[in-house]
C-alpha cells in the first residue's frame, strides 16, 4: 500500500516523520498534493503547548496544492470559488471546514460561521483517525466534503497562495475597524484614517498592508525589531516606533505627536502580548476603534479600567479568524498587489525524498 510521510506533533515539544497510508478518498472529497505550506504562529504556541488538542496533530493550515483526486461528487459538496473543480487544479482550502448550518450561532449570526462550535480545522484535528491527513505539513492532505476550496486565479503562484490564510486574519481583523463606521463623520476606518498597528510579524505586517490597500493615511508600526519595522515600511507603514528603544510614556507621546495630539483613529493589536492591548487601549484617540487579533493562543491577561474605556468611549472589537468568504478578496489582494509580497517568505525548508518538489517545500513566513 503506499505511504504519505508527514510531520507529525505527537505531543508538545515532539514532532517526527511518520508514515501514514495513502487514502482513497470518499465520493465528495479531493485529495491535494501540497506545494506550499507556511509556519504560522499557532504552530509554535501547539509545539510550546499552549493549546488544548487531540494528540498526535499533522500541523499545518497555510497551504495551497494541486488536485491530485477528485470524487465524482466533491464540486456537488463542496462550496467551490472559481468555477468547477478537476483533476490538476492549482487551489487552496480554508483551514476550517463549513459551518453545520444548525447550532445557535450558524441560525442567529450565519454572516460569522467561524463561530460555530462544530467546525473542525486543517493543522488542528488529530491524525490518529482514517485518513489521518488533515494537516498541510505532509506530503498530501484530504480533504473531506465539508470543505471551502477555491481555486487559483491565473498569474497567483502556489507559493504566495499559502498566504492567503494569514492574509485573511489581516484583512478581517482591518475590515473590523471598517463596519458600521461613517469615517467621514470620524466614526471608524476610512481613506485616509489614522492607524497604528503593534507587532508587525506575519498578521502584523499584512495588517500594515490591508490598511494601505485600503486606503489609510498614517499608518505606525510598533515592534521591537528593527528588521521587521523596516520591513513594514516596504508594505505602508509611514512611521515606525522600536518599543525596546523608548519607555511607554515616550512612545504614547511620539504617537500622539504624529496625529495632532490625539491618537490613532485606529489600533489593531497584532502582538499578543497582553500589555500591548492595555498600551493599545492609552494610544487609540477618544471615540476610535482598537482591534485585538494578536490573541489566538492565551498567554494570560493584563490590568485594565473599564473607567477608560468609558472616558475614551472607544470601540473594543475582537477579531477571530474570518468567514470563509474572506479568502476571494485575500486571492485577489495576492494576485493584483504592487507590495513584495513574496519578500514575506525568508525561510524555505528543504523537500523530503518523494515529497515535495524542491523548487515548492514548505515556506515560512517572516
Amino acid at each position: 500500500m503506499p505511504t504519505v510521510q508527514a510531520a507529525t506533533m505527537l505531543q508538545p515539544g515532539e514532532i517526527a516523520l511518520r508514515e501514514y497510508p495513502k487514502p482513497q478518498i470518499a465520493e465528495d472529497a479531493l485529495l491535494l498534493k501540497v506545494a506550499a505550506v507556511g509556519v504560522c504562529g499557532s504552530d509554535k504556541h501547539m509545539f510550546h503547548g499552549r493549546m488544548k488538542l487531540a494528540w498526535p496533530v499533522i500541523p499545518g493550515h497555510e497551504f495551497s496544492g494541486v488536485i491530485e483526486a477528485l470524487g465524482p461528487r466533491a464540486n456537488a459538496a463542496m462550496k467551490v470559488v472559481g468555477g468547477p473543480l478537476k483533476e490538476g487544479d492549482a487551489v487552496t482550502v480554508v483551514p476550517g471546514s463549513q459551518a453545520c448550518g444548525k447550532c445557535w450561532f450558524c441560525v442567529h449570526v450565519p454572516h460569522r460561521p467561524q463561530l460555530c462550535p462544530n467546525r473542525t480545522v486543517f493543522g488542528f484535528r488529530t491524525s490518529a483517525e482514517p485518513p489521518h491527513l488533515y494537516g498541510a505539513f505532509a506530503e498530501y492532505v484530504y480533504v473531506p466534503g465539508s470543505s471551502f476550496v477555491l481555486k487559483l486565479p491565473q498569474g497567483l503562484s502556489l507559493e504566495r497562495a499559502a498566504l492567503a490564510e494569514p492574509l485573511a486574519v489581516a484583512m478581517r481583523a482591518a475590515a473590523r475597524a471598517v463596519q458600521p463606521g461613517a469615517p467621514w463623520a470620524g466614526e471608524g476606518f476610512g481613506v485616509g484614517s489614522r492607524c497604528a498597528v503593534m507587532g508587525v510579524g506575519p498578521i502584523g505586517v499584512l495588517a500594515v498592508a490591508a490598511l494601505r490597500t485600503m486606503g489609510a493615511g498614517e499608518i505606525v508600526a510598533l515592534d521591537m525589531s528593527e528588521e521587521r519595522l523596516a520591513f513594514s515600511k516596504k508594505f505602508g507603514a509611514t512611521r515606525t516606533v522600536n518599543i525596546g528603544k523608548l519607555t511607554e510614556p515616550e512612545r504614547k507621546e511620539q504617537v500622539l505627536g504624529w496625529t495632532d495630539g490625539v491618537g490613532p483613529d485606529v489600533v489593531i493589536e497584532a502582538a499578543g502580548v497582553p500589555a500591548a492591548f492595555a498600551e493599545g487601549l492609552e494610544l487609540v484617540r477618544r471615540g476610535g476603534r482598537l482591534v485585538e487579533v494578536g490573541h489566538y493562543g492565551d498567554p494570560g491577561g493584563v490590568e485594565i479600567r473599564p473607567h477608560r474605556v468609558c472616558n475614551k468611549d472607544v470601540d473594543i472589537l475582537g477579531s477571530w479568524a474570518y468567514p470563509q468568504v474572506q479568502f476571494e478578496p485575500a486571492l485577489d489582494m495576492l494576485l493584483r498587489s504592487a507590495l513584495p509580497l513574496d519578500a514575506m517568505f525568508t525561510h524555505r525548508s528543504p523537500s523530503w525524498a518523494g515529497g515535495w518538489p524542491s523548487s515548492q517545500g514548505r515556506s515560512s513566513p517572516r
